[in-house]
Formats: C-alpha cells, sequence, structure tokens
C-alpha cells in the first residue's frame, strides 16, 4: 500500500523541528470517551482551534505508537488559532486490492466515532476541516494532546488490521498550514481515484478527470488497468 507514502515523506519534510514533544502511547492516559457528540458552548470553551485533520496509511513501517505536539500544548494556548491533526497509520500489507481499500474506508471512519469528553469535533464528510473547541473545564482537569491522542490511537487499534499509529498535533504559528491543507487535498483526490478505480466500470482514461491523479500516484496506474482487464 504506498499510495499515500510520498505524501508521508512531505509531510514528515515540511514541519518545524521545533517546540517537538513526543509521548509514547499508554492506554491509561486515554481521555474520558463520551460516547457520544458533545455541546460545548461559546461560553463554556477556552478556544477553538480551526484547521485540518487527515490520515495518511501506508504499510511501511513507522515506528513506535505515539503522539507527537509541534508547538502549543491544550493547557498552553490562550486563544483561537490553527491547527493540524495528522495520523499516520501503518497497516497489514493486505494483498486483496478491494480488502486493502476497505480497510482504507474504514480508517478515514475512525474520526466519527471517538468523542473526549470536553473536546468538541466538528469534521466534513467530504473533506479535510477539522474545527475542535475545547472546553475550559476539560482544561482544568487536565486535558491535553497526550490524552487525544492516546484515545485516538487506540480507537484506530481496534482494527486488527492496524499495526501502529503516530498522531500529530501540529498548533507552531511558523507551521505551513496552506501547504498542509493542500497535501490534505491531495490525500482525498487520491481516496476519490482509489474509490473511482476500485467502483466505475468507466475505464476511459481519456474522459476521466481523475486523470493526472492516477498517472502521478505510484501503483494507481496498475490497479486501473487491473481491474478494467477484470472488468
Amino acid at each position: 500500500m504506498v499510495f499515500f507514502d510520498s505524501l508521508i515523506d512531505e509531510v514528515q519534510n515540511l514541519l518545524p523541528s521545533t517546540q517537538k514533544l513526543s509521548f509514547n502511547f499508554d492506554k491509561v492516559k486515554c481521555w474520558r470517551d463520551v460516547g457520544h457528540n458533545q455541546l460545548v458552548l461559546l461560553r463554556d470553551a477556552a478556544f477553538e482551534l480551526d484547521g485540518i485533520g487527515f490520515n495518511l496509511v501506508t504499510s511501511k513501517p513507522i515506528g513506535a505508537d505515539k503522539t507527537v505536539i509541534i508547538g502549543s500544548d491544550l493547557s498552553e494556548i490562550q486563544q483561537n488559532r490553527p491547527f493540524t491533526r495528522i495520523s499516520f497509520v501503518e497497516l497489514d500489507d493486505v494483498a486483496d486490492e478491494q480488502a486493502a481499500y476497505n480497510l482504507i474506508r474504514k480508517i478515514e471512519y475512525v474520526k466519527y466515532h471517538y468523542f473526549p469528553d470536553g473536546y468538541m469535533i466538528r469534521t466534513s464528510s467530504q473533506g479535510h476541516k477539522e474545527v475542535v473547541r475545547v472546553a475550559k473545564n476539560a482544561i482544568k482537569q487536565g486535558l491535553s494532546f497526550e490524552n487525544i491522542g492516546n484515545s485516538l490511537i487506540a480507537k484506530y487499534k481496534e482494527n486488527p488490521h492496524v499495526r501502529h499509529v503516530q498522531v500529530l498535533f501540529v498548533t507552531d504559528g511558523t507551521a505551513d498550514f496552506a501547504r498542509l491543507e493542500q497535501i490534505a487535498k491531495k490525500n482525498n483526490e487520491i481516496t476519490e481515484t482509489l474509490n473511482h478505480v476500485m467502483n466505475s466500470v468507466n475505464f476511459d482514461c481519456s474522459t476521466c478527470n481523475l486523470k493526472p491523479i492516477c498517472d502521478e500516484v505510484e501503483g494507481m496506474k496498475e490497479l486501473h488497468f487491473k481491474n478494467a482487464a477484470q472488468a
């Protein structure tokens, strides 16, 4: 599964190396999950994080499960600011293309199924926007990105095909958020192209608006031709 590997390399080369904290995964430090979408009213909010969140999956080793903070932790933030959440997810190298694609979709759905107390997440079902409203009371109780990262890693690892996860939270003002958003958009385009390749009966490349992605991403064109031959 190599479709997203170039994006992983780009993210790793792009992120600032300053103000970086790393925490190994500890299931005991997961933040409590309320099990449903929770409303945090503006009057109860310490601040909002307005940004993007996306997953990058691979079958190459990424290292141990951990949460990485690049910039300020939640307790250090005093006002609204941009941020980015990126999850590197290492999966089993599934040979069957349909099974691999289904696994990618399941990983994407995880963001709709974790509900940290006092950390209200609003996401777009058709995009990469991720806006977080953080409750004052949760900050007082010690909520941190380490807690949130542990909770998210634990949720990913409920899937037996997930080997390792690294969750990055970026709040450093020097980060290139515009470029990170471009990477998130490209990630969506690759996923949409995979969806087209796996489910479309139209294999006429000359009429397909996703052809540039198919040409650019390693392994995509080969998968497209293989599916066309089997159709």
